[in-house]
């Protein structure tokens, strides 16, 4: 059935790609309250229908909250969606950290490829300004990690492929549940923060250039990098975790009776 025979059908998918994109650029950002229905379908020149049901969709698969007797509004990175198909085969509980890096190196030199191809002047534009924005030397780590998660996206969104951009962004929300707390530690480090960000420029100068091969080269270096830093990190986490408290043994063999000392 052409698209015009199907009307609200067509324009709820028009509505929900124009507000998931903007809510990947920044535009929406976390937390902040989005416009009522109404004033979403006169500024689209759509239904009201065609919105309430780009909406239902939005909050379905995560990207907006609806709060009782409020406006719907962004929701914080990184949330997981129970009903999510992507929780059934993705669980960072039970993956290995290589495997998490491992998909993701196949996932994003793929879809690098895809923006080399497909990225128009608006999405060289968010590429650059998130890029500008993790050069910032007085962000802190926080701000630093959304920088370069938002550029990574940007890529997502260059491929202008709707299955590519979910994939990503499921994989991304469990990923970072899993090492959330190793990943803030990489940017904690002055000469880290340097290292990405010339992998990041590498990767927007290749994009720019159309450069496919070397799009994938740069982008699988920076994955094995991170993957290097977390392997190590994590390494040294368990070491610890694992490593007996010299003062608690001690105690312990205080505690003895004479007949349990060696």
């Amino acid at each position: 059935m052409p698209c015009e025979e199907r009307g609200s059908i067509c324009k709820s998918e028009f509505v929900f790609v124009q507000l998931r994109d903007n809510i990947f650029r920044g535009e929406l950002k976390p937390g902040e309250p989005l416009p009522s229905a109404r004033r979403l379908a006169e500024l689209m020149q759509v239904s009201k229908y065609a919105v309430d049901k780009a909406m239902n969709t939005l909050a379905d698969l995560g990207y907006i909250e609806r709060r009782k007797g409020q406006r719907c509004v962004v929701a914080l990175p990184h949330t997981q969606v129970p009903s999510s198909p992507f929780s059934f085969i993705m669980n960072p509980r039970s993956a290995t950290l290589d495997e998490l890096m491992e998909v993701r190196i196949g996932l994003e030199s793929h879809g690098v490829t895809l923006a080399v191809e497909r990225a128009d002047e608006r999405d060289i534009a968010f590429l650059k300004h998130s890029l500008a924005e993790l050069m910032d030397g007085d962000r802190d780590s926080e701000r630093s990690r959304d920088s370069d998660i938002r550029f990574h996206m940007g890529i997502a969104l260059a491929t202008h492929n709707s299955v590519y951009i979910d994939l990503i962004r499921h994989f991304y929300s469990y990923m970072f549940d899993s090492i959330s707390d190793l990943h803030d530690q990489l940017y904690e480090n002055r000469s880290n923060h340097q290292i990405i960000e010339q992998h990041h420029y590498k990767i927007l100068d290749a994009i720019v250039s159309r450069d496919a091969n070397g799009a994938r080269r740069y982008m699988a270096q920076h994955i094995m990098f991170l993957r290097s830093f977390l392997r190590d990190r994590n390494t040294e986490r368990n070491a610890a975790v694992s490593k007996p408290d010299p003062q608690r043994s001690e105690s312990q063999q205080l505690t003895k009776g004479p007949n349990q000392r060696a």
